[in-house]
């Protein structure tokens, strides 16, 4: 493993401190450590005198493991920059996790958000009013876990098609991870544009499958619309959607998980559903609702 000027490795406190008792062992060489770790700034020598005041080696690296924590993860580049001047590769080892996605880079990757609002006047498909709610508790989360979050409101089909298309070629090996929210109107196997033409999810799990940069990478993908067979199916303006006891059913699965509900779609046959559309390796697809049912505001 080496360090370069592109990549970081962001290591979480959480994941620091599970390997504690794996950090004592396999510090086997604190002295040159301690060094490495002066020299490029990621300690002081006040804590050089807090960690070697412990008498017992072990007491040394169980103190140094707590000052390391906390100086995670902004000192994560440091971290890694003086495990690798004193060769303790084994501990490095340890960092690379194979169970888990690295995530390496300080800027994680990119969140393409689409919010359809307005669609065209006189047909099937309502305003989607309160979705910036949506958008604004987005963008917010995933600032904050250092994504780039890039919105595009009210597209058509093609252009949807486009933006899709020109951010998985615009993907590099410089990339953790690749987020994308779609939130529109539906129907079964598509996203409507404001043109009120279909997107199939086809089509974009081809998009994604032609870029290498994102193989072996996290891929997740949000999808929040309705999902009726078809056009007509979807709620007209107007519709009380809680005046049946099917329709109100739907609607709380959007904030509960109800039983009466949930049995009617088994985990496996949601699977095969997503397995319809989507096969790229690493992706993670999730509906807001299940086949047939409502995404309503709460």
């Amino acid at each position: 493993m080496s360090m370069n000027e592109d990549r970081v490795y962001y290591i979480y406190k959480d994941q620091f401190q599970k390997l504690r008792v794996d950090f004592v062992k396999l510090m086997d060489d604190i002295k040159s450590f301690l060094d490495a770790a002066l020299s490029n700034g990621l300690l002081t020598y006040s804590h050089k005198e807090s960690i070697i005041s412990e008498r017992d080696s072990n007491d040394q690296k169980r103190r140094l493991h707590e000052i390391l924590g906390k100086k995670l993860p902004d000192e994560s580049r440091k971290f890694v920059s003086a495990l690798e001047t004193s060769n303790h590769n084994k501990i490095l080892e340890l960092l690379d996790d194979p169970s888990v996605y690295p995530m390496k880079f300080k800027l994680h990757g990119r969140v393409i958000l689409i919010n359809n609002v307005k669609f065209p006047v006189g047909s099937n498909y309502n305003e989607r009013l309160g979705s910036e709610k949506d958008v604004e508790g987005i963008t917010k989360l995933f600032k904050a876990f250092n994504f780039d979050v890039q919105l595009y409101s009210n597209k058509t089909a093609e252009e949807m098609e486009g933006i899709i298309e020109k951010a998985s070629q615009e993907s590099t090996a410089r990339e953790d991870c690749f987020v994308m929210f779609l939130m529109s109107h539906g129907v079964r196997g598509s996203i409507i544009g404001t043109d009120g033409k279909e997107l199939s999810y086809s089509t974009i799990n081809d998009a994604l499958k032609k870029r290498s940069p994102l193989k072996d990478k996290p891929k997740l993908i949000y999808v929040n619309t309705y999902q009726f067979k078809h056009e007509k199916d979807n709620v007209p303006k107007g519709t009380d959607v809680s005046s049946t006891k099917e329709n109100t059913c739907r609607s709380e699965t959007q904030v509960k998980v109800d039983a009466e509900c949930s049995s009617a779609v088994e985990s496996n046959s949601e699977k095969e559903y997503i397995g319809q559309y989507f096969n790229v390796p690493d992706l993670y697809v999730t509906f807001a609702t299940v086949p047939e049912g409502l995404a309503l505001p709460n």
